[in-house]
């Protein structure tokens, strides 16, 4: 609830809508071997009210060849099948009715087991098993996540020939969330980051009513969820036609270790070597302008993670083994490498500069899937046209 009587907007889970493919509050989908179950109360419900949980048409289509079972014969089904199989996978601690009621089969099961076998019933988180299967991105689902990435784009590049001087955080980020609705997608793929002045160097820097100033620059993290695959994508902008030198420093820094990190990629190596690798094109960047600093302070994140239906896909990095993993065709992250000076005593203190894009493996390479510009003479070309007549959300 987002408040006494009133609920938040629905957002379907991922895995879910992953599985399923429909938009359906208030259900649940139980696959035992070959068989699948639909379950709902409300499938054949008529909306009064509100009808985020009727099953319109098209979702009946989607769900051909399931059983579409009212939600009281959950237990039923998994007592009918659960003898037929060695484990039982379910999203362990995310609704305490569910755990209470899986675990009750299984110790109920484990006892019927001990007449014909000494192992037990084996339990595992199912959102671990989807994220395998969501690792390596299917053909239509990297339309899908182009498509965000492209109409994300085509914004920032719309915010960059906007007047920033003298508006507030909120201001952009209003601009950019407005014009991802205009865009067709539905929700942002996560809370928009504005972070302007020395805030560009909070990674996750939510936008306050801070006004934007001369001289300065600022950190823009935001992006649009398309059909259901997210976009993540970061560029820094001057507030005024061109950046300050120390800025220019910074950004040249990282924009090329984002360059050269983005042509490193092919199947084979892994998330943790472009780590390394990113790593140390920034370090040579900064040695080349003499800028000191510890690399783990001045960049405290990872240079990648995993993206499609949520902007940090839930696959695992490393094997069973714990080796990390290497990368397949198909597989999509980001590569996002930053500088962020947050040390008082240091010259180029309050500088925050993070770029990212998101890439997708083929079969030499990778495909970059964002375009928002980046070049620093094309970011200042645009910042040359500026509109200074644009309504102030």
């Amino acid at each position: 609830m987002r408040s006494h009587s009133v609920a938040h907007r629905f957002k379907t889970a991922s895995d879910f809508l992953y599985l399923c493919g429909v938009h359906v509050s208030e259900a649940c989908l139980l696959i035992a071997g070959s068989k699948s179950y639909f379950l709902s109360d409300s499938i054949e419900a008529t909306a009064l009210w509100e009808d985020v949980n009727i099953l319109m048409d098209d979702d009946r289509l989607k769900l051909a060849g399931m059983e579409l079972r009212p939600f009281y014969q959950l237990k039923e089904i998994i007592s009918d099948h659960m003898k037929e199989f060695d484990r039982v996978a379910f999203p362990i601690g995310s609704n305490e009715a569910l755990d209470r009621l899986v675990l009750e089969q299984v110790s109920f099961t484990n006892r019927s087991r001990r007449r014909f076998t000494s192992t037990p019933l084996a339990l595992c988180d199912s959102r671990m098993l989807i994220g395998q299967l969501r690792h390596v991105k299917e053909a239509d689902e990297i339309c899908l996540m182009k498509e965000a990435a492209q109409r994300t784009s085509r914004v920032y590049r719309k915010l960059f020939q906007e007047c920033l001087e003298g508006r507030q955080e909120r201001d952009v980020a209003d601009f950019l969330e407005s014009e991802f609705m205009k865009a067709g997608m539905s929700w942002t793929a996560y809370e928009t980051i504005v972070g302007s002045g020395d805030r560009a160097t909070t990674l996750h820097a939510r936008a306050t009513s801070r006004v934007l100033r001369s001289g300065e620059a600022v950190l823009i993290d935001a992006a649009g969820e398309w059909q259901g695959y997210c976009a993540d994508i970061t560029r820094v902008i001057p507030v005024d036609a061109v950046f300050g030198k120390m800025h220019r420093q910074v950004y040249d820094i990282v924009l090329n270790a984002q360059e050269q990190t983005i042509n490193a990629v092919r199947p084979g190596i892994t998330l943790r070597y472009l780590h390394e690798m990113s790593q140390e094109l920034l370090l040579e960047g900064l040695s080349r302008y003499r800028i000191g600093g510890d690399i783990k302070e001045l960049m405290p994140h990872g240079t990648s993670h995993w993206i499609g239906m949520d902007v940090h896909d839930p696959s695992a990095y490393v094997d069973e083994a714990g080796r990390p993993l290497q990368l397949q065709e198909g597989m999509s992250f980001t590569i996002e490498p930053g500088l962020y000076f947050r040390e008082k005593t240091s010259a180029y203190y309050g500088i925050g500069v993070r770029i990212e894009d998101d890439v997708v493996v083929t079969g030499e390479g990778c495909e970059v899937l964002s375009s928002a510009p980046k070049q620093l003479e094309e970011i200042e070309s645009l910042r040359s046209q500026l509109n200074k007549n644009l309504d102030r959300h």
